[in-house]
């Protein structure tokens, strides 16, 4: 049995007129999170960012750093990052981090639109 950090690590991206939606699946580790740190920040600049993290099942502190920076340049942009359903191992680092009150949370991806309006 594989451990979490060689789970098969995806990202699937889906823009709308208002928002870029991504979906992890995986561990983020170092390396993959360089790997798509490019396509986080670039969709920053333009849109709103809802970032399904329900099946990640590994994140260590270069992913909880670009959840930073892209929650940072967001908010220079009077634009929001909210995090969908972040799983619980998700949900520890970054309680663990102290950066829990820095990002929205919605339980689903409909919940998070409604938090852009």
């Amino acid at each position: 049995m594989a451990g979490l950090a060689e789970q098969q690590f995806q990202v699937s991206e889906e823009k709308t007129q208002t928002y870029t939606f991504f979906k992890v699946k995986g561990a983020m580790n170092s390396q993959n999170t360089h790997e798509v740190r490019r396509r986080f920040l670039d969709a920053a600049t333009r849109d709103h960012v809802l970032l399904d993290m329900s099946e990640v099942e590994l994140i260590v502190s270069t992913g909880i750093g670009l959840l930073f920076e892209m929650s940072e340049q967001l908010s220079r942009g009077n634009k929001k990052l909210v995090l969908i359903q972040p799983s619980s191992r998700v949900q520890q680092v970054i309680s663990m981090t102290g950066f829990t009150e820095m990002f929205s949370y919605a339980p689903s991806r409909i919940a998070g639109e409604k938090l852009l309006a």
